[in-house]
């Protein structure tokens, strides 16, 4: 088996405008609070590539960073965020008030969970997956994957092998930043170094 292995960082968003909302699709740019965060997180750090969910919240600063890298830009649309549906934009506090009994199934029962008018936990697992094997299957020996705090869930769900109950366990605050490593080729083994905020 070959050994060589390629690291991936995964980062989150820093602090986005519009306060505690459910906030999938929608979107808000980064407070000047949430880009100084993002900063802070990669610090000097480099890397092969930067691949980005194309909302404004990842994608601003994933567009500044390769330009000082000097690296190359790719966007990953199934890096985005978990569609609320009609949820979106709505303060959580009342949606909980308002809608408990429907929206307490994503913490409860995430493998059956679907957002009305949004979409299934089952789906968005499909297109965060499709977009991570694209990654793996990269010959990049470092990659910066820079998305949203539901799809590290998940890529967390498929590198420890949680079941789905569990995939919301993980506190993943604005500009975290979780490092992997992986192999080269199929079948894939991973180590977690290191998940921090």
């Amino acid at each position: 088996m070959d050994t060589t292995r390629k690291t991936i960082h995964l980062l989150r968003h820093g602090e986005p405008a519009g306060g505690n909302v459910f906030r999938g699709r929608t979107n808000h740019p980064l407070t000047p609070l949430g880009y100084e965060q993002m900063t802070q997180a990669v610090g000097e750090q480099t890397w092969d590539v930067i691949i980005s969910s194309p909302l404004s919240r990842c994608w601003r600063f994933a567009e500044d960073l390769a330009k000082r890298l000097d690296v190359p830009l790719l966007e990953a649309s199934g890096f985005r965020e978990f569609d609320f549906g009609v949820w979106e934009d709505q303060p959580m506090d009342q949606v909980f008030k308002d809608d408990y009994e429907r929206i307490k199934g994503l913490w409860e029962d995430p493998m059956h969970f679907a957002s009305p008018e949004g979409e299934s936990v089952l789906n968005f697992e499909a297109r965060v997956l499709k977009d991570w094997f694209g990654c793996l299957n990269r010959t990049d020996q470092s990659q910066l994957i820079i998305c949203h705090g539901g799809v590290i869930r998940m890529i967390l769900k498929e590198v420890l092998g949680l079941p789905y109950p569990n995939i919301n366990r993980f506190d993943v605050p604005y500009a975290s930043l979780t490092k992997l490593s992986v192999n080269q080729a199929e079948p894939f083994f991973y180590q977690l170094h290191a998940h921090s905020g």
